[in-house]
């Protein structure tokens, strides 16, 4: 009570959220612009699927299953563009396995990388994003949730 008889309430204390670690804020930015670019990609080459938009060589196309670019296109854009972007903001919301998430985006990537060398020949983006891919992996891993055995983001 205070002296004029009335009761203070107080807001509850909330604890502060804890800062980010340089490994998590590296990872949230990488999957950020990885996703940013692979959206931008994937649909550029939808909408033009001769590649002209891109100046995407569609004989590169030539010995695959895909006629034009618009279905690498779409899975560029849905697996790697929406993938990296969802994770992004998982990772940054610090959602319930963000970590693995993470991880698995990174994996994810590689792999994405090591078909589409194995399908249309060598370009130096897929070593540019496989090592996105790879750093992504390495740094999830070392995110904090991994060393005290819990499945989640940083805390």
């Amino acid at each position: 009570m205070t002296a004029t008889g009335t009761h203070r309430i107080q807001a509850p204390q909330r604890n502060p959220t804890p800062t980010r670690t340089g490994s998590e804020r590296t990872v949230i930015v990488l999957e950020a612009v990885t996703g940013v670019t692979a959206l931008a990609g994937g649909v550029l080459l939808m909408l033009a699927p001769d590649g002209s938009l891109l100046m995407a060589d569609s004989a590169a196309l030539e010995g695959t299953a895909f006629e034009n670019w618009l279905l690498p296109g779409a899975a560029l854009a849905l697996f790697v563009g929406l993938g990296f972007a969802v994770t992004a903001v998982w990772q940054w919301r610090r959602g319930p396995y963000a970590r693995l998430l993470s991880l698995a985006a990174g994996v994810g990537l590689v792999l994405f990388e090591i078909v589409q060398f194995s399908l249309i020949g060598f370009h130096p983006l897929q070593v540019v994003f496989g090592v996105v891919g790879l750093v992504t992996a390495v740094l999830a891993w070392r995110l904090p949730g991994a060393k005290h055995g819990t499945a989640g983001g940083a805390r």
